[in-house]
């Protein structure tokens, strides 16, 4: 009977052991892929805003641009453990001691993974091709985004009538003259100080409707949205601002009556509208920060303020960054916005913005396929 008790004891015992052995070695495994999950996690978003970024600094600077996915992981995570124990006996007691010292090790599990290069005729026919409307009309949608961002990161280009023209800028006088709401009565008072920088550093091309009309019927084309200098910018910029303070309507598959046509951007125009931005800064003749305006609420009211767009910079991030790159033996940079404060950055916003558009408007399907796949072992 003894002896029976002792092999029952033994057996439930040890059974006991390699149960909890296995739960610790199952947790390790668990805790460690969760790890992985997260950190590849990780790594690919902040892969995609670097390539982004790399390749609005190459617009920046008229370099071709290139595309690149990183593609499915082999991961087969080697699980290793033992367990060594001590069992002391006694012949009436059963067991007296024990003691139960399992060990476990996890590797980082990725065997290997794939890199893609984009640079085929479908996946390049997709970049160039207009935006689905469904995509940018789910953006829009979104409370989330800006919309002046919106608007600047879309539209390419504005072509209005002189009948329009004449019907927006009366709409902006008129209702800047008597605004009914707090909101309406900052945003044309931060338009006011706009139009006064504009004025004194351009023209008179919005405090003078006769030379507006002159400037527009010389040149059909004005209303094209580029940062190549501050006044090129900062008109499109204040025609967006009159159009969107007016509710006046705008199309932009085909003209229609009293519609403001508009042309919006391809996935990789919105890209090299990310390098102009970035060129503004840090090449032309008299550099310029690129300004968005934003709206934010306070209590009941809404305050607009002028925000920096997208600030890009070179050399040695003094303060940190929120995104950086090497390109032709320099870095550049995105500074770490001051989040929360009035004037924050809409940065990572912008770059956000596009790599999200770009994502949409590519389907898995446009990725070219390459045979035998490309891969890079992780040692």
């Amino acid at each position: 009977m003894l002896s029976l008790v002792r092999n029952v004891s033994g057996v439930a015992i040890r059974s006991l052991y390699v149960a909890l052995a296995s739960c610790f070695l199952g947790g390790c495994a668990e805790v460690q892929m969760g790890y992985n999950v997260l950190t590849y996690d990780n790594a690919i978003a902040d892969t995609a805003n670097q390539l982004l970024l790399l390749n609005a600094v190459r617009a920046s600077q008229h370099y071709p641009k290139s595309f690149t996915s990183v593609g499915q992981l082999a991961a087969s995570p080697p699980i290793s453990g033992s367990l060594a124990s001590t069992l002391n006996f006694t012949s009436l007691a059963g067991l007296q001691t024990y003691s139960l010292n399992p060990s476990a090790s996890a590797g980082a599990g990725y065997s290997q993974f794939s890199l893609g290069n984009l640079n085929a005729q479908k996946f390049m026919l997709a970049m160039r091709a207009p935006v689905r409307k469904e995509i940018t009309a789910a953006f829009r949608e979104s409370t989330g985004w800006p919309r002046q961002l919106l608007d600047l990161v879309y539209f390419q280009e504005f072509k209005p009538t002189e009948q329009i023209l004449r019907a927006v800028d009366a709409r902006r006088r008129s209702q800047c003259l008597a605004p009914t709401t707090t909101g309406a009565a900052s945003r044309c008072e931060r338009m006011s100080e706009q139009i006064a920088e504009f004025t004194s550093r351009c023209n008179s091309h919005f405090v003078d409707v006769s030379a507006r009309i002159g400037e527009f019927s010389n040149d059909r084309g004005i209303y094209y949205n580029t940062a190549v200098n501050y006044c090129h910018y900062t008109r499109f910029r204040l025609f967006l601002e009159e159009v969107r303070l007016t509710n006046y309507p705008v199309c932009s598959e085909r003209p229609a009556p009293q519609c403001l046509l508009a042309k919006e951007r391809s996935p990789l125009e919105m890209i090299g509208y990310l390098g102009e931005l970035i060129a503004a800064q840090n090449y032309i003749e008299e550099p310029f920060t690129p300004l968005v305006l934003y709206g934010r609420s306070i209590g009941p009211t809404r305050v607009f303020v002028d925000v920096p767009l997208f600030v890009v910079m070179h050399g040695e991030p003094l303060a940190g960054a929120a995104v950086n790159i090497r390109h032709n033996g320099t870095t550049w940079y995105v500074p770490r916005p001051n989040f929360g404060s009035p004037t924050e950055e809409r940065s990572l916003q912008t770059l956000d913005l596009v790599l999200q558009t770009v994502q949409a408007a590519t389907q898995e399907g446009d990725l070219p396929k390459t045979v035998p796949p490309v891969a890079i072992l992780k040692e």
